[in-house]
């Protein structure tokens, strides 16, 4: 007899019961993010059950099935399922970590699904025209754990074993007489846990006691920052026509949205005629405070945020206690605010600096703006601006959810500031990895009566280019003062090298770029995107059919070989030589890395030969070009310390 509500090892899940995904389930769609956040929660689990001198058992979630006959169909978990199925076969094939006996993950409503699980258990050789989602994750899976291995530097078998046999998960059977859709109706709807945040917010709410003016302008303040999609300032209400009195939004941020200091938002903000409300009734409200006015249509950019909700909590607590030591881990959000003894002045003090930092974020960090005319995004950095506009119906009203503005008027500034803060975000992508963002947060917040002067754009981006060289000199270089080499050089060196070659575009695009070529390195249009995946550009085993040969290890390996590519394109390269590379891919080089750019013109301009000189030559140009660039800045930071 099978229990109805049973704990597994990850051991016992991967090689015990058979386990399908149905055809209602969608694909695989976790990334590279989903796998590594995965990772590094058990690899702090394992740190922490290191450190208390025992191996405590980590619980991972939970997997809801349905049993038909011998089968498990899975309902609820399979992201997670599939993932720890693809890390597995990561750690058989890889790294020769042989725990997984048998496939008992089986896609049978998906025949091509079903035929790549089961090469890649065999390591059986997969077409080009197969890749699928289960590919990219296997290679997501592999990359994100080679990068906590290597940042961790645990001892691999002991960090494998605690996967398998510490880490649990709970399954539970869903009864035989169940109504499957009323219960996807109610576990899509109102079935779901509450989140740390949420949690957070109701334990904050009770601290107000019977204020229950106090903690409704809490709540609306929290909603308002809680919801990623729109700008803060949006959800306030606004006056319709200029003789109007003033409103919350102007009371708040100033007519023209440009008071960031924020003083006093509890007594600006207004308050709605409502019942008494549970605190679970504020908790329901989870698409954020809705207390706007829906007379005017809205245009919003559709844009992702650097961060979520709960770890920018985290920053604006670390930022209102003044940190230096911080971790931007959700798991521990209850524990970092450690709420026992705070009392409702200091609850009220967060929101009003929440409401601060979240005006801040909107306006100077950069967003990932998805195009109207395209799937394609672009980086952006604009800001909600005050405006008179005349509807011919209606007489004059104010807009002001309109983000079609440049934050920093010279538009110079405002590229170079995005350039920047881009290069940071595609880096280090993971929430827990965004001490970047915080240092920049600090900043910002330390300036706050500077933000809306004219030249303050130009402060900001200097302060950035210290920064972005803080972080290079650990990053980019050897002992010896030379670039580190393949296996030892992080995907930040070769964004911040792209970075100084696009500071350096001018005399760059006069070298390479003559009126006579067909092809041309793009410099003015470059953007920062997800590249991952470092590459040689001359093969590490060429396929020997037009007569290249294996190159030197101490030339193979070295920065001038190496360029960093997306995700989608690593199977494509192969081992294919560097001309017939950029042959191939020639019409989509102008979306590449500047250096890799550079690299394909260098193999253009040599007769399509790329070798030792080649390789050295590029190496040490770009060596002057980030040396210069690093004097330069630590120049600067010399004499503003003087």
């Amino acid at each position: 007899m099978v229990d109805t509500h049973t704990s597994l090892f990850v051991s016992e899940l991967l090689s015990g019961d058979q386990y399908v995904i149905p055809l209602y389930q969608r694909n695989f769609a976790w990334t590279y993010d989903e796998i590594e956040q995965l990772l590094n929660d058990v690899a702090d689990a394992f740190a922490d059950a290191f450190v208390e001198e025992g191996r405590k058992n980590y619980y991972i979630g939970t997997l809801v099935v349905n049993r038909e006959g011998n089968l498990f169909k899975i309902i609820d978990g399979q992201q997670r399922t599939t993932a720890l199925n693809l890390l597995a076969l990561v750690l058989k094939h890889e790294f020769g970590f042989d725990r997984f006996p048998t496939m008992n993950l089986s896609f049978p409503a998906r025949k091509k699904s079903n035929e790549v699980i089961q090469k890649l258990f065999h390591h059986q050789e997969i077409a080009e025209e197969d890749e699928n989602e289960l590919i990219r994750g296997y290679r997501h899976a592999k990359e994100a754990l080679d990068k906590v291995l290597k940042e961790r530097e645990f001892d691999h078998q002991d960090f494998f074993d605690f996967l398998f046999d510490k880490v649990v998960i709970f399954r539970s059977i869903l009864p035989q007489n169940l109504d499957l859709n009323l219960y996807f109706e109610r576990f899509n709807s109102r079935g779901e846990q509450l989140e740390a945040h949420e949690i957070l917010k109701a334990q904050m709410m009770a601290k107000f006691g019977d204020d229950q003016i106090r903690a409704q302008k809490f709540a609306r303040i929290w909603d308002a920052c809680a919801d990623f999609d729109r700008p803060v300032i949006s959800q306030f209400k606004r006056r319709v026509r200029p003789n109007d009195s003033d409103q919350e939004k102007e009371r708040l941020f100033g007519k023209y949205f440009n008071q960031f200091n924020i003083v006093g938002a509890f007594e600006k903000l207004d308050i709605q005629k409502t019942d008494r409300r549970k605190l679970i009734d504020s908790l329901e409200n989870r698409s954020g405070s809705r207390n706007v006015d829906n007379t005017q249509e809205r245009e919003f950019s559709n844009y992702t945020a650097v961060i979520d909700f709960p770890t920018f909590l985290l920053h604006v607590l670390y930022l209102m206690q003044g940190s230096a030591d911080v971790s931007f881990d959700d798991k521990k959000l209850l524990q970092q605010f450690d709420l026992g003894s705070k009392e409702a002045s200091w609850i009220k003090q967060f929101a009003e600096q929440l409401l601060m930092v979240r005006h801040i974020f909107d306006t100077f960090v950069v967003k990932n703006v998805l195009l109207d005319s395209s799937n394609e995004t672009e980086w952006q950095l604009k800001r909600i601006v005050y405006a008179e506009e005349n509807n011919k119906k209606g007489g004059w009203y104010y807009v002001r959810e309109r983000d079609t503005h440049n934050t920093f008027e010279d538009s110079k500034v405002n590229q170079n500031i995005i350039l920047l803060q881009s290069m940071f975000a595609v880096t280090f992508t993971a929430n827990r990895d965004s001490r970047w963002l915080y240092e920049i947060l600090q900043f910002l917040f330390e300036h706050i009566d500077e933000l809306h002067q004219q030249d303050f754009g130009k402060d900001f981006r200097d302060f950035l280019e210290k920064m972005a060289v803080r972080y290079a000199e650990s990053r980019l270089f050897a002992e010896n003062g030379q670039f580190r080499s393949y296996g030892d050089i992080p995907v930040y060196a070769f964004n911040f090298v792209d970075y100084v070659l696009w500071k350096n575009r001018d005399s760059l695009a006069k070298e390479y770029n003559t009126s006579s070529d067909d092809y041309k390195i793009n410099f003015n249009d470059f953007k920062f995107a997800y590249r991952r995946s470092v590459e040689h550009w001359y093969p590490q085993h060429p396929n020997g059919e037009d007569g290249w040969d294996n190159l030197p290890t101490a030339y193979l390996h070295s920065f001038g070989n190496l360029c960093i590519i997306t995700d989608s394109q690593n199977s494509r390269f192969g081992n294919l030589n560097p001309s017939t590379k950029f042959g191939q891919w020639r019409n989509n080089f102008y979306r590449q890395s500047l250096k890799l750019q550079l690299m394909a013109k260098i193999t253009e301009q040599s007769g399509s030969d790329w070798g030792p000189s080649q390789i050295r030559g590029m190496e040490n140009d770009i060596l002057i070009l980030v040396n210069k660039f690093i004097e330069s800045k630590s120049l600067e930071r010399l004499n503003s310390s003087i």
